[in-house]
């Protein structure tokens, strides 16, 4: 079914064809950091519509349910998505409104007519407390009559986030890659990586980053005519800070923090399409 997400995380060049809408439900757990417990629920309701056979945009709403207890490299309830003022000696737990974001993406190139697929993506993103621009590229190579994929992904976004009186800016500079297989009929099982990087500001370069940070993990997908679904898990298999702070939150070779988790993470995509 063409539009159909293989992966979790890595995007090919597969689009809506024209006229035709999809409704997807992504649910991700980020989970577990240097102590305690840390889970940090993404919950991203799409709905998807093919332009022309080579554009398609969407609109997405996105919340989180986050619960922590002392999970950070000090044993304090304090991190990723939970809030500066919170008080770190308390567990946290809330259900928010994050961002709503629209995302366009036109494919250049087919795999399936040319010797690769090229696309291109934006997504501007705001909400409450954030704004975001993603810029992305997507690649495609397709082998063995279109049974085995291949997909790489090049993305920079730039983002500005307020909250308790504090504003950061910063920019993530991000490579993904993966190899989905299909096994049977309707059925495919593949792997991901991703490696993602942050850096302070505006601008990318070794004086202004931050951290660097790699994943890996499996999926497996089933798609019929109308329905499908990916799960897919990354594990963070190793990080490296820049400065002191980045390198204090850096435990067994992995960053927590209010970067990343051990599982980051595990994504579920449900999706129809009419």
């Amino acid at each position: 079914m063409a539009g159909e997400p293989l992966f979790g995380y890595v995007y090919t060049t597969d689009v809506m064809p024209k006229g035709k809408t999809e409704v997807e439900q992504w649910v991700t757990l980020r989970e577990g950091q240097a102590n305690g417990h840390f889970h940090d629920v993404k919950l991203r309701t799409e709905v998807e519509h093919g332009i022309t056979d080579n554009f398609q945009i969407a609109g997405y709403l996105n919340s989180s349910y986050i619960s922590a207890n002392r999970n950070s490299v000090a044993g304090t309830t304090e991190g990723l998505d939970i809030p500066p003022a919170h008080d770190p000696a308390r567990p946290y737990n809330r259900f928010r409104f994050d961002t709503v974001s629209a995302e366009m993406i036109w494919r250049v190139m087919s795999p399936y007519k040319k010797p690769f697929g090229l696309a291109f993506y934006v997504e501007p993103e705001i909400g409450p407390h954030e704004r975001a621009i993603e810029l992305k590229v997507i690649a495609q190579k397709n082998f063995l009559d279109d049974r085995l994929v291949l997909a790489a992904n090049a993305f920079v976004e730039f983002e500005r986030e307020h909250q308790d009186g504090e504003t950061e800016k910063a920019t993530q500079l991000e490579f993904d890659a993966g190899a989905s297989y299909r096994f049977r009929p309707n059925w495919s099982f593949g792997l991901e990586y991703r490696n993602h990087n942050e850096f302070v500001g505006y601008r990318l370069g070794h004086s202004s980053q931050e951290h660097t940070a790699h994943f890996v993990g499996p999926n497996i997908h089933y798609g019929s005519q109308k329905w499908f679904f990916t799960l897919s898990a990354l594990y963070q298999i190793h990080a490296k800070g820049y400065n002191d702070e980045q390198r204090d939150n850096i435990v067994n070779g992995r960053i927590y923090g209010d970067e990343h988790t051990r599982w980051d993470g595990i994504r579920l995509k449900v999706g129809r399409v009419f």
